[in-house]
């Protein structure tokens, strides 16, 4: 187990719900539901033994939320267009990492709450971005599985996400677009 959470209330049968992120293998941005099938019955298990005789674990797998994020940032005049737009696809995908992300870079916190303030922080973390312009988010849940095209192409995205039904973000596609600053 990567990381684990727990929500912490205990239902009317003794039920307390823990949400746990395995590991990932190589080249995995997710953990795979069907291997990791074992863990979350040997950690049911596991827990089963170390609670409270009327207290009765309920382990499952994170859910994921797929989202597509559209960043638009002005440049420092002669800056690397090519380089920083690799640096924030990049930092894009470091920040909502389940495993690395978040604005510790502990994981991304499940449940928690995506800001397009907090794209922010590319303007001290990447050399080269003077402003970030605007940060686009979108919920592509609906549909993913016919949904081909990025969220950018559907309409206007949104600028705060909210973990309701899911535990973590999955990054789909990032658009990062570009436009070097005047000098004054």
């Amino acid at each position: 187990v990567a990381r684990a959470a727990c929500v912490g209330s205990m239902g009317a049968d003794g039920s307390v719900e823990v949400v746990i992120l395995p590991h990932r293998r190589d080249g995995e941005v997710t953990p795979d539901p069907f291997m990791s099938g074992g863990l979350r019955e040997h950690c049911e298990r596991h827990l089963s033994k170390r609670c409270l005789i009327n207290v009765q674990p309920k382990v499952r797998l994170a859910e994921f939320l797929p989202v597509d994020v559209s960043v638009d940032l002005r440049l420092r005049p002669n800056a690397n267009q090519i380089q920083i737009r690799e640096a924030a696809q990049a930092w894009v995908s470091r920040f909502l990492d389940s495993y690395r992300g978040g604005l510790d870079r502990d994981g991304w916190p499940f449940g928690g709450t995506l800001f397009a303030q907090d794209f922010a922080r590319m303007v001290t973390e990447i050399p080269g971005v003077r402003h970030v312009v605007d940060v686009q988010l979108y919920d592509m849940s609906a549909g993913e599985e016919k949904r081909r095209s990025p969220g950018w192409e559907e309409g206007e995205g949104l600028t705060e996400l909210a973990l309701r039904d899911h535990d973590l973000f999955s990054l789909r596609k990032v658009r990062i677009r570009t436009e070097e600053a005047m000098e004054a």
